[in-house]
C-alpha cells in the first residue's frame, strides 16, 4: 500500500513563510489555451513550446508539497500558470490538500464552470481579503467577455467570490474597450479591475519599475537579488524570481527537498541577468494587503559585468 500525500508531508519539515514573505505560488503548468502576444511568461523570447515540454509534478506530489505549508490567514497558496486548471491533477489538489490551506486561483476561466462548481469546495477559495480569491484575466480577442460574465455570475451564485481583470493596453482602441467593459461590469455589480500594461509595445517600454534599466535594458549587468516570494515551477523547482522560473534557469531548491524551508529564500543570490528582468519581479505594485509600493524582489550591488583577467605569473 502506498503512503498518502499527507503521510509523506509529515516526513518533511514544515515550510512556514515569514511575515514579510508576500506570496506563495504553485505554477501547476505553464501551458495555456490562450495566445496573448504580451504574455509575461514569454518575456525576453521565452518559448511556450519549451515550457510545455517540462516535466510536471503529479497531483500526489503537489498535494504533498501543499501539505508542508503552514500559512497565515493573510497568505494563501496561489495556483497559477499558464492556465492551472489544465493540470490533470487540479481537482485532486484542491480537494485533498489539508483543509486549512486557503487557496487563490489565477485563471482565464476557459474551464467548464459547472464541473468546477460540482468538484470544488467553496471553502477552499474563501477567505477575508481585499480582492477576490478567484481572479480571472480577460484578454480581448482571446477569451469572450460575455462568456466570462455569464460564468462569473454562475460562480457567484454558487458561493465563489470572483474578480475580473483587464490590461490597460497602450493601444487606444483596446484600452477604450477595457474601460467600457469595466463600466458594463460595474452596472452588473461585478468586480472588474485593471492592471498596468507591462513590457514593450511599438518600441516603447511600459510599466512602473523600481530599478532603472532593469527591463529591456541596453546593458546586461551583475547584481545580488533576494525574493519575498516562494515560486514553484511545474516540476517542483523553486526559483528566486519569475525570470528564472520562466526560463528554467538556476533553481535554488525543490519543493519536496527536506532541506528547503522559509530560510532558503532569505539569501541574496548573485545574478548576471540584470537588465533583462521579468516585469513581474521588478514592477512597483500592491502587496497582499493592497498597499502600493511593493516589489517581488530586492536588488542590490548592481554593477557592470566584467571578465576577471587571468592571473599571470611574473616572467623569471
Amino acid at each position: 500500500m502506498t503512503k498518502s500525500a499527507t503521510a509523506f508531508a509529515d516526513e518533511l519539515p514544515p515550510i512556514t513563510p515569514k511575515e514579510h514573505h508576500n506570496y506563495v505560488a504553485f505554477f501547476l503548468t505553464l501551458a495555456c489555451n490562450l495566445h496573448c502576444n504580451y504574455c509575461l511568461n514569454l518575456h525576453q523570447n521565452a518559448k511556450r513550446s519549451d515550457q510545455r515540454a517540462k516535466r510536471m509534478l503529479s497531483a500526489e506530489d503537489w498535494i504533498t508539497a501543499a501539505n508542508r505549508l503552514v500559512l497565515r490567514d493573510d497568505l494563501p497558496l496561489t495556483l497559477q500558470g499558464g492556465e492551472p486548471t489544465l493540470h490533470q491533477g487540479f481537482y485532486r489538489l484542491v480537494n485533498e490538500a489539508r483543509e486549512e490551506i486557503k487557496m487563490d486561483l489565477m485563471t482565464n476561466m476557459m474551464f467548464d464552470v459547472d464541473a468546477f462548481i460540482k468538484k470544488v469546495p467553496v471553502g477552499r477559495f474563501t477567505r477575508n481579503a481585499p480582492y477576490a480569491a478567484i481572479r480571472v484575466s480577460y484578454h480581448p480577442g482571446q477569451n469572450d467577455i460575455d462568456d466570462l460574465i455569464r460564468k462569473t455570475l454562475k460562480m457567484q451564485d454558487a458561493g465563489f467570490r470572483v474578480g475580473l481583470y483587464g490590461i490597460e493596453h497602450p493601444d487606444p482602441e483596446i484600452r477604450k474597450h477595457i474601460l467600457e467593459i469595466q463600466e458594463k461590469c460595474r452596472k452588473l455589480e461585478l468586480d472588474f479591475r485593471t492592471k498596468e500594461f507591462l513590457g514593450n509595445y511599438k518600441g516603447k517600454l511600459y510599466g512602473t519599475f523600481k530599478f532603472q534599466d532593469c527591463v529591456d535594458g541596453e546593458k546586461t549587468k551583475h547584481c545580488e537579488c533576494r525574493t519575498s516570494e516562494i515560486l514553484v515551477d511545474p516540476a517542483g523547482h523553486v526559483y528566486k524570481c519569475h525570470s528564472d522560473l520562466y526560463k528554467g534557469r538556476s533553481p535554488i531548491a525543490h519543493i519536496l527537498d527536506a532541506g528547503f524551508s522559509q530560510e532558503t529564500i532569505e539569501e541574496y543570490r548573485p545574478c548576471d541577468h540584470f537588465g533583462h528582468c521579468n516585469p513581474c519581479d521588478v514592477k512597483v505594485k500592491t502587496n497582499r494587503f493592497q498597499v502600493f509600493g511593493h516589489t517581488s524582489v530586492v536588488i542590490r550591488n548592481i554593477q557592470d559585468n566584467f571578465s576577471v583577467p587571468t592571473k599571470r605569473h611574473p616572467t623569471p
